[in-house]
Formats: C-alpha cells, sequence, structure tokens
C-alpha cells in the first residue's frame, strides 16, 4: 500500500512539473508581460508561432516556473 501511495504522490508531482514547462512568460521593458500556454492553443504549431511571433516584437520569452 505504502508502494502505491508513494507512486502516486511522485506521478501527481511530474504531472504539475509538465504543466508548467509548457507555458512561457514573454517579457519586454515597457511594455505589458504576456503568459501564454500551450494548453490555450488549438495545436503545438500555432502555440509556436504565438511564441516566435512575440519573439519578433522584441519579448523574451522564458519557461513559465
Amino acid at each position: 500500500m505504502k508502494m502505491k501511495l508513494i507512486a502516486l504522490l511522485i506521478g501527481a508531482t511530474g504531472i504539475g512539473m509538465t504543466a508548467c514547462s509548457k507555458c512561457k512568460v514573454c517579457t519586454k521593458e515597457s511594455a505589458p508581460e504576456y503568459r501564454m500556454c500551450q494548453k490555450d492553443y488549438s495545436s503545438n504549431t500555432a502555440y509556436g508561432l504565438a511564441v516566435d511571433a512575440r519573439e519578433a516584437d522584441g519579448y523574451t520569452c522564458k519557461n513559465a516556473l
């Protein structure tokens, strides 16, 4: 029983960490901060294009923590 509980806790932690790695925070001096998450887009391609567009506009995008 303890092993199942430990496995469940480790799995839940991994899921939470995965969700964070799919979001980006884009910043630019004297401009609003943008937070973009992959789940908000219809596909991985659309998400990637949105991040690329922000970076082309002078923003610096980093993985959200």
